[in-house]
């Protein structure tokens, strides 16, 4: 039977443990201010550089859990790709063995004078007032870890508490101890340090300690695993990563789990610094393994969580490496990367379409995620041709960064309504009303017009053929009847029945409307530039090059004025931003 008076002094001591990590981890990511999320998001490929980062960042925050969640949050924005977050993953677990060691080695006494060094310095700081609460809190890990140490120490030679302890060791019932309690307070820094004190105050020996670790191991992955519920394929692979990771660093240390405890034993130190050497030493031999075979690993993952969605990664494809010091194979790449964020465009409008038909909320999150990879490319194309446009052009290079600038805007723009659209059908649902079957038959009817024009733009994009051209006008007018069509059905159908419970199918029409329109204005300046490139004019002048002529639905024969020709094109802002600038949204024809 346990003392109650044990009880009484060790649980506040958890507590305030407990309390002291969560809150040093929040305090240290919020003076961090995202910049461990932009640290980890530029990991590059080498998966031991990211196992590092993500050591390095879980020792800052002493908490495995954050650094994974942050890595997962990173994946499912598509920063980081999911064989990019295997390393981090890795790595956090070498991180969160800071604190036993510094247990191990009687730190702990250091949390009487944090506490009031954080609290003075929280007040009186100055400019350092920010490092105020991590130090009180860090300082409070320590006290509570020493408060613990001190209550445990009337009990060292108790025989029930021994006996006690001694029974819950035996392995399996040691690993499934440290996984729930890990489990019930979500930190592994907690069940370790906790160990470790029982090994200082002599009531657990080193072979009776390493299970309760190993569990503690498995149990740190529970946090990741919920919070990656929600999140697309990838997130969850990287969670299941973590643990899967952990489990089988588990499963490989116990056959060797004899000879493993005594290699530990023969570096020799005190108990509870063999018991802390222990936890490393684990966690290195695992990361090293998983670090060897990280390419089985990740189709482990794979097979263990199935699936077939595309990764999307908010990332350039030809523009990554910076624009080259040839002007002409920038524009190469360029061209190639318009004609990607094209694609990206349509697979927004399909995504959209696709919720559509679905309803399910991990389709509306790719619509989310495909906005953010247009709006990214859309920036990165501005920089792009920011950077070309500093440069000594000739007349046609000063024009075809005006095309491309314009162009560019535009693909952004007929992004932001594809956006708008998904926009709209997840409104619908999340009214719990949903769309009538009849007037998704008749959205999707008008929408499959847009899409083949949106197809047909793409082919040979940024230029485009004669015959093309002749479809795509066809097309338009079609389009532009069948929406004339539905507006006037729509609006005969209100008066009748008195019903506006469908009057929002009108701004379902209006977007596609308005996107079509954006896909008219591209057409015309892929038109105008493909002209350009088959001939060589001395000059092409105009009075204002840069408004797009926005025609009248159906006036369909409308040419946007041509462009002059001029080297270091002047009046034209080429750069990052919003309403009008290179690679901002501007104003469009979006509904909101």
């Amino acid at each position: 039977m346990v003392p109650w008076e044990l009880v009484f002094a060790i649980i506040p001591g958890l507590i305030l443990f407990f309390y002291g990590i969560e809150n040093f981890s929040r305090e240290i990511l919020a003076v961090a201010k995202g910049s461990f999320n932009r640290i980890l998001g530029r990991v590059t490929k080498r998966p031991i550089v990211g196992a590092l980062l993500g050591a390095g960042v879980t020792a800052l925050v002493q908490s495995s859990a954050a650094t994974t969640i942050i890595t997962i949050g990173l994946v499912n924005a598509g920063t980081l790709s999911f064989l990019q977050s295997l390393g981090i993953i890795i790595g956090s677990n070498i991180g969160t063995t800071v604190t036993a060691q510094l247990v191990a080695f009687k730190m702990t006494a250091f949390g009487q004078v944090l506490i009031p060094v954080g609290f003075l310095v929280g007040i009186f700081g100055g400019r350092y007032k920010f490092l105020g609460k991590p130090l009180f809190y860090f300082g409070l890990v320590f006290f509570s870890l020493n408060l613990i140490s001190t209550a445990l120490m009337p009990f060292q030679s108790d025989p029930e508490i021994i006996g006690l302890i001694t029974e819950y060791s035996a392995l399996p019932l040691a690993i499934l101890t440290g996984f729930l309690f890990t489990t019930l307070v979500q930190s592994s820094s907690v069940t370790t340090g906790l160990v470790v004190v029982l090994a200082q105050q002599g009531l657990l020996t080193l072979p009776q300690a390493i299970p309760i670790l190993l569990g503690a191991n498995i149990g740190s992955t529970t946090t990741t695993l919920i919070a990656s519920a929600r999140m697309n394929l990838y997130s969850r692979r990287a969670a299941a990563a973590h643990f899967i990771f952990n489990l089988g660093g588990v499963l490989l240390i116990l056959p060797f789990l004899v000879p493993f405890t005594d290699l530990v034993a023969t570096i020799g130190g005190t108990e509870a610094q063999m018991v802390a050497n222990a936890h490393l030493i684990f966690n290195l031999i695992a990361a090293a393994v998983f670090l060897l075979v990280i390419g089985q690993f990740k189709r482990v993952v794979e097979w263990a969580v199935p699936g077939s969605e595309p990764e999307i990664l908010v990332r350039t494809r030809y523009l990554e490496g910076g624009v080259p010091a040839d002007t002409h194979l920038g524009f190469d790449l360029i061209r190639k990367e318009l004609k990607h964020a094209h694609e990206v465009t349509l697979d927004l409008f399909r995504a959209a379409m696709t919720y559509l038909a679905t309803g399910k909320e991990a389709d509306y999150q790719m619509v989310e995620r495909l906005e953010s990879l247009n709006d990214y490319l859309d920036g990165r194309t501005g920089r792009a041709l920011r950077a070309i446009s500093g440069r000594s052009l000739s007349d046609r290079e000063a024009q075809e960064v005006v095309y491309l600038v314009r162009m560019s805007n535009e693909i952004g723009r007929l992004g932001y309504l594809g956006a708008d659209l998904g926009g709209f059908f997840h409104r619908a649902y999340q009214d719990g009303k949903g769309i009538p079957a009849t007037l998704v038959t008749r959205a999707e009817s008008v929408y499959r017009i847009l899409e083949e024009n949106i197809v047909g733009l793409g082919l040979f994009f940024p230029e485009i053929l004669d015959t093309t051209v002749a479809e795509l006008r066809a097309r338009d007018i079609a389009l532009q009847r069948a929406i004339n069509e539905q507006y006037r059905e729509q609006l005969i159908n209100l008066r009748a029945v008195g019903d506006l419970s469908d009057s929002h199918y009108l701004e379902l029409l209006s977007i596609v409307e308005a996107a079509n329109a954006k896909v008219r204005d591209l057409r015309k300046l892929a038109e105008q530039y493909s002209v350009q490139k088959r001939s060589e004019p001395a000059s092409l002048r105009v009075d204002d090059p840069f408004p797009l002529c926005n025609p009248v639905p159906g006036d369909d024969r409308e040419r946007v004025a041509e462009l002059p020709v001029q080297h270091r094109i002047p009046g034209v802002d080429v750069q990052e931003g919003r309403g009008g600038e290179l690679g901002g949204r501007g104003d469009h024809d979006e509904i909101r």
